[in-house]
């Protein structure tokens, strides 16, 4: 995959974590919330599944119907455990923003211009907004780790926008 569009595709996945864990900093709502999510993701997984079944060659469409069989038995068995399927899919965001941040950061340092002004730029702007998040909402002191967690997901996916704007930006000054 090109360098700018991952950083595009791993922004985007961390802005959406961090504001969703923002949004709802309770655990029991966050867990809802991406246990909604992850059935939103399983039902269009088995749409897509089941069209590429149907418009596969006859070889190929047992097994596209086989990954939409296995998708409904994960949706189906995932009733039975809504807590762990919810935290196990929170994790898998987790891990996804916070190896974006770290991915961003060795991206940065591969580049000069980029190096001295986007990291430090991302922990002050990550270390600002969470000073300012819990100076005008003193409650989400009670859950810290989940809103630290959240601003800095959605610190270090607006960087990873960044510097595929500035992947971009050096790509195109590369070829004139």
């Amino acid at each position: 995959m090109d360098t700018r569009l991952s950083c595009f595709l791993w922004g985007i996945t961390g802005i959406i974590f961090g504001l969703f864990v923002l949004l709802f900093p309770n655990p029991e709502i966050m867990l809802a919330t991406f246990y909604s999510i992850f059935l939103v993701l399983v039902v269009l997984g088995i749409a897509v599944f089941l069209l590429l079944a149907i418009t596969s060659k006859s070889d190929e469409s047992l097994f596209w119907f086989g990954l939409s069989a296995g998708l409904l038995i994960v949706a189906v068995l995932s009733f039975l455990a809504r807590e762990i399927v919810g935290i196990i899919f929170m994790l898998i965001m987790a891990g996804i923003a916070f190896y974006n941040g770290f991915a961003d950061i060795a991206l940065a340092l591969t580049h000069p211009r980029t190096k001295y002004i986007l990291i430090p730029g991302m922990f002050i702007t990550g270390a600002v907004l969470l000073a300012g998040l819990l100076w005008y909402f003193p409650v989400l002191l009670e859950n810290l780790v989940i809103v630290v967690l959240g601003t800095f997901a959605f610190v270090f996916g607006l960087f990873s926008i960044l510097m595929g704007y500035f992947q971009a930006k050096e790509r195109f000054q590369g070829a004139e």
